[in-house]
């Protein structure tokens, strides 16, 4: 596939690099229209090419070679997903390790009710003004014993 009209695109160019796990390798190019994926190549174990290894650990890097023009490219930002809801003992997969749902996570994969979310700045500043206030009666109370000690030290 040749990518004609990608140098002076009327939409922001983007590539999607998609990779399912011993099943799949996939490229698609957005450059002609907004949302329209022109497909550059997709690899699978059924190509007769046997199964799609990739490393565990896996490095992002970007290149270029414009042979013997030179032109600029700019990246501006790069995003990166996981297709899979990570699972405690599954490999990184989902609960079934099947594809993903349309929610991002995969099929069957369910939601742990121990995610807890962080309170903000309100609820900082609550536990903070109980924390002054415990200091502070803590202080009243020891303040108000130490005089009735003296009280009863001095015979009133």
């Amino acid at each position: 596939m040749q990518a004609r009209g990608l140098r002076g695109s009327a939409v922001p160019s983007k590539a999607k690099l998609t990779y399912f796990q011993d099943q799949s390798l996939e490229l698609q190019l957005q450059y002609k229209a907004v949302d329209q994926w022109t497909q550059c190549f997709k690899v699978t174990p059924d190509d007769g090419k046997g199964p799609i290894k990739m490393p565990n650990t896996a490095y992002l890097g970007f290149s270029a070679h414009t042979g013997e023009l030179s032109d600029n490219f700019d990246i501006v930002s790069v995003d990166t997903k996981n297709l899979y809801s990570p699972v405690a003992g599954s490999g990184g997969r989902g609960a079934q390790g099947g594809p993903p749902n349309k929610k991002g996570g995969a099929a069957g994969s369910f939601k742990s009710g121990s995610q807890k979310s962080s309170g903000g700045w309100g609820w900082f500043l609550f536990k903070t003004v109980v924390f002054f206030l415990v200091v502070g009666g803590a202080y009243v109370g020891y303040t108000a014993y130490r005089t009735k000690q003296k009280r009863e030290y001095r015979g009133f």
